[in-house]
């Protein structure tokens, strides 16, 4: 074998370090370059610019806070309780029996919306976060504290505060306030202003005489809809000249850091660089007159004494309260829909209108010009969709609801879920797979829910929790177990006049059905029923449940329709309770007292 010349080793290897310098070069160029762009963002006002708006002696080092933005990964079990909801809607609205944090047991839809708001918290609370540290700034009193050093001994500055069960309930109350419409009117009507006029705002609002202050709200337009929300805290205006400004910022993804939003008033365009983490990649807000992205939301609206609430069962109650200036604002009863989980979904209601992510054409769509849409804002990047608030409708159709993996890269497990006077419904540990799209119905009442299996046939649970009246009790009724092949529906009906529930599905591959129900009486008391693999039908699986004689404690009545006929010349079948008894009874404990196991909200 021939051997290399010393000139052909020499040319090799120089050929090798020309190439390993060239990569280093362009690796350091590239994290030069991206530090530079995030350092742009980061660094104190410029020499060449003038401050021509600031909150006074507001510091985001100590007026912001020392740890970042959050989502689900702390115990969240203590972020919201019964006390919350008492002070937010009142106690006669959301408590089955007793008026205090200490006594009330709630209703069955207000234990699910709390549960709705621990998952939606999961997103972040940077809306809570800019906002409290605005009220901090302010001197605003909560729960009795105001200054630091009365949430914690030692505390001087926001800045010094760890966080603890006090302080994460606070922000967790004020964070979940943003799907409220007292609260979302004035986001709404702002999103519609131009970033100049955005800039006028929060200049005034920054004015030592200003009646309220407030947040900047940052979104991306992703396939034609608001995505990514996130909340910051302006606290200063620079003036950079030719139309050009820095607005400063509080950003609870960067603790202890200063940055800002470039806004050229002239061209209407606005740019933020910005990531859920500040080690990892940032990416580019950006917009402009045309993409509405750019909102104000005011710390006032966090300050109600009572809110109207989607929830409560009197539906004049949760429309009618609206206390800006004292006074009170109807609204027409609506319901609403959420998807906890990344992902995208599209409602088209009784009238065949739509609105949501169409995914054939992949944009979102808005046939329903009442309806409001109301982005999440929690500030870690997660792309989950909007809630929707619709117009209640008086109609024997049901709404449909398509349910898609876009934009997700694995398995996601979510809920969905429809809110309305009296009632939150839906389904739960939804599994939706990347490109893959899910069917499901609900009546305009709550009352009857439908869900049809795709290729992979996971099926979610169904549930149903309403509510009248103090004077009648409340209900949990829930259904799951089993596995549909495609294309198959499982349909739960509650008639809640004759105290039946109907379930049933068209497979003909038989599974059995897990059933759940907890009811909570007027006195305060709870009973709870559960049966696993309930299997009575020898041919198909449609069931009905007799609860009007259950006593809470022992047997249910099942009767099953094998012949399709109807019930009426079926027999009950009684199948034991298999759910334990609580060790004390429900008028002692606070499901959501903060001294209570979380294990306690858990139906299963």
């Amino acid at each position: 074998m021939k051997r290399s010349s010393p000139e052909t080793k020499l040319l090799l290897l120089a050929t090798v370090l020309i190439a390993v310098g060239f990569a280093i070069f362009q690796t350091t160029f590239s994290h030069a370059e991206s530090a530079r762009k995030d350092e742009s963002s980061v660094r104190p006002a410029q020499d060449k610019g003038t401050i021509v708006a600031r909150l006074k002696d507001y510091d985001p080092k100590i007026e912001g806070y020392g740890f970042r933005n959050y989502g689900g990964k702390h115990d969240n079990e203590n972020d919201l309780d019964a006390g919350d909801l008492i002070k937010l809607f009142g106690a006669e609205n959301v408590c089955e029996s007793g008026s205090t944090e200490q006594d009330c047991v709630l209703y069955e839809p207000a234990e699910e919306w709390l549960k709705q708001q621990f998952k939606m918290l999961a997103n972040g609370h940077c809306d809570g976060l800019a906002l409290t540290s605005l009220a901090f700034w302010l001197g605003e009193p909560f729960e009795g504290k105001k200054t630091p050093a009365d949430w914690q001994s030692g505390a001087q500055n926001v800045s010094d505060l760890q966080q603890s069960d006090a302080l994460l309930n606070y922000v967790a109350r004020i964070h979940a306030l943003q799907s409220l419409a007292e609260v979302y009117d004035f986001r709404r009507e702002n999103f519609k202003r131009k970033p100049s006029e955005i800039l006028h705002m929060l200049m005034d609002s920054m004015k030592d005489d200003a009646s309220d202050r407030m947040e900047l709200l940052i979104y991306l337009v992703v396939d034609g809809k608001l995505a990514k929300g996130h909340a910051i805290a302006p606290y200063a205006v620079e003036d950079m000249g030719d139309g050009e400004y820095h607005i400063h910022v509080y950003d609870s993804n960067y603790p202890g850091m200063s940055k800002y939003v470039e806004l050229d008033a002239k061209e209407e365009t606005w740019r933020y660089h910005t990531a859920a983490n500040p080690t990892q990649t940032a990416n580019d807000y950006i917009g402009d007159a045309n993409t509405h992205s750019l909102s104000l939301q005011n710390l006032g609206a966090r300050q109600l004494e009572v809110y109207g609430c989607p929830f409560c069962p009197d539906s004049s109650e949760r429309a009618s309260m609206h206390h800006a200036g004292g006074s009170k604002k109807t609204r027409k009863a609506q319901v609403g829909f959420t998807m906890d989980g990344e992902g995208e979904y599209m409602i088209t209601d009784p009238n065949g209108k739509r609105i949501g992510y169409d995914f054939a054409k992949s944009r979102f769509v808005n046939e329903i010009p009442e309806a409001d849409v109301i982005p999440v804002t929690g500030g870690l990047g997660k792309n989950v969709p909007p809630q929707y608030n619709l117009p209640k409708l008086q109609a024997t159709k049901p709404y449909t609801i398509t349910v898609g993996g876009k934009g997700i890269n694995q398995e996601v497990d979510a809920d969905m879920e429809m809110t309305g006077p009296g009632f939150l419904v839906g389904f739960e540990d939804l599994l939706v797979d990347p490109g893959e799209t899910l069917s499901m119905t609900i009546s305009p009442d709550g009352r009857e829910l439908s869900f049809t299996a795709s290729a992979d046939g996971e099926t979610p649970s169904v549930f149903i929790t309403i509510a009248s009246s103090r004077k009648e009790p409340s209900y949990e009724f829930s259904i799951g177990g089993i596995k549909l092949a495609a294309g198959k529906t499982v349909t739960m009906k509650l008639d809640l006049e004759k105290d039946k529930l109907f379930f049933k599905d068209n497979d003909p591959d038989r599974d059995p059905y897990d059933v759940f129900v907890s009811r909570t009486n007027p006195d305060g008391t709870r009973n709870y029923y559960e049966s696993d693999d309930l299997d009575l039908a020898k041919k198909s699986d449609n069931y009905e449940m007799d609860f009007s004689k259950w006593d809470g404690e022992g047997d249910m009545c099942f009767e099953e329709d094998d012949e399709g006929n109807g019930f009426d010349d079926e027999e009950c079948t009684k199948e034991p309770n298999e759910k334990k008894k609580p060790a004390k009874p429900a008028a002692a404990i606070n499901y959501f007292d903060r001294k209570q196991p979380i294990a306690m909200l858990l139906r299963f």
